[in-house]
């Protein structure tokens, strides 16, 4: 059975709803990325990191830092609501700039470089959280 945990924190739904995006997207990005564990940590081969629940990329969260300069990496791992809504906002703005499809879906793990690796990444990261999401609204719907 389903982990329950993409029901609990309403913070989904604050942070979709704030950045107009169904909720179950960031909830199936959040079990691909961490499942659910907001003290989530991983080091990249490319000596980059992910941090919290939607493990925010330590290169994506340093763009981030320009805009929003008091946030630190511990705030990411010790908030895990904040580590959702930041996570929510990086989706946003690759909806806003590539259209809500699954490619922006995809650009969230695996970036915006246009490599064979990259492009091949993006398609199989958005297939995994196609899965998710389906899962996830095949169980609310039960």
């Amino acid at each position: 059975m389903l982990s329950q945990n993409y029901r609990l924190p309403i913070v989904f739904d604050k942070a979709g709803s704030y950045y107009q995006i169904d909720p179950d997207y960031l909830r199936a990005i959040a079990w691909q990325e961490s499942n659910f564990n907001p003290k989530a940590k991983n080091k990249n081969k490319d000596g980059s990191f992910d941090l919290g629940v939607m493990q925010i990329n330590s290169k994506t969260f340093n763009a981030i830092k320009k805009e929003y300069p008091t946030l630190s990496e511990n705030d990411l791992i010790n908030h895990p609501c904040l580590n959702i809504h930041i996570g929510a906002m990086i989706l946003s703005r690759n909806f806003a700039t590539y259209g809500k499809n699954w490619l922006a879906v995809g650009m969230y793990n695996a970036g915006m470089k246009n490599t064979h690796t990259s492009i091949k990444n993006r398609f199989h990261y958005a297939k995994k959280i196609h899965q998710h999401y389906q899962k996830i609204k095949t169980e609310k719907n039960e």
